[in-house]
């Protein structure tokens, strides 16, 4: 019996081989909204934050229509602060953007079928600077506009370097290797290295290029 269950295995192991295990390799890119979830980031004080991402990709079929998707990512992340009050001195608010370059590792696992894919994997991902254009100003409603105090003194040291998280997403891909992609990410730890609990939540819209399906060896 376990003979059996031994050359049926090495026999499908085979046709998978035979029918799949295509390279491919191309790039993507395209922009986004991100913002930050979590306790202390309470919906009416934070805002989606445009930004733009790009990669390159590498793709594994290793079963038919079933493949592993590496990709050497950059994203910007970050969010707007709208009169944002959470750890802040009294009477006083946070406004502003708020910007996080990263540079990711997704590892995606995508299932194609006909045209259409669904993807969903880990990231990990590394903080390479903080854009900040954030102020500090009064609370005081008699003070309309309100006071500018001074710039907020962010810098990369407030923030963990590293990030892990999630990805899913899908899209629509071509035979001509052409293909768009829909993709939400969210982060796993929080950003801050202070006490605030705040997370990356990105939505990302890409188009992007694919070489035509290779076998291995005929690179």
């Amino acid at each position: 019996m376990k003979k059996i269950i031994l050359f049926a295995s090495l026999m499908l192991f085979g046709m998978l081989s035979a029918e799949a295990q295509y390279y491919r390799y191309g790039v993507k890119a395209g922009g986004g909204f991100s913002t930050a979830v979590g306790k202390d980031a309470p919906s009416d004080q934070i805002n989606h934050l445009a930004g733009i991402h790009g990669a390159f990709v590498f793709s594994y079929e290793f079963a038919s229509r079933l493949a592993v998707q590496p990709e050497l990512h950059y994203s910007r992340k970050g969010f707007v602060y709208d009169a944002y009050t959470r750890n802040t001195a009294p009477e006083t608010a946070l406004t502003g953007d708020l910007r996080l370059d990263y540079v990711e590792l997704p590892l995606m696992i995508k299932l194609q079928k006909a045209a259409l894919f669904v993807e969903a994997g880990p990231y990990m991902s590394y903080l390479l600077n903080v854009g900040n254009e954030v102020n500090i100003v009064s609370t005081d409603p008699a003070i309309d506009p309100p006071a500018i105090f001074s710039r907020a003194d962010f810098s990369r040291d407030d923030f963990n370097s590293f990030d892990v998280g999630y990805a899913v997403g899908g899209g629509l891909m071509l035979e001509s290797g052409f293909f768009l992609n829909v993709r939400n990410t969210g982060s796993l730890r929080p950003f801050p290295k202070n006490d605030l609990t705040q997370r990356n939540l990105v939505w990302q819209l890409a188009i992007g290029y694919l070489i035509p399906a290779r076998r291995p060896g005929n690179w």
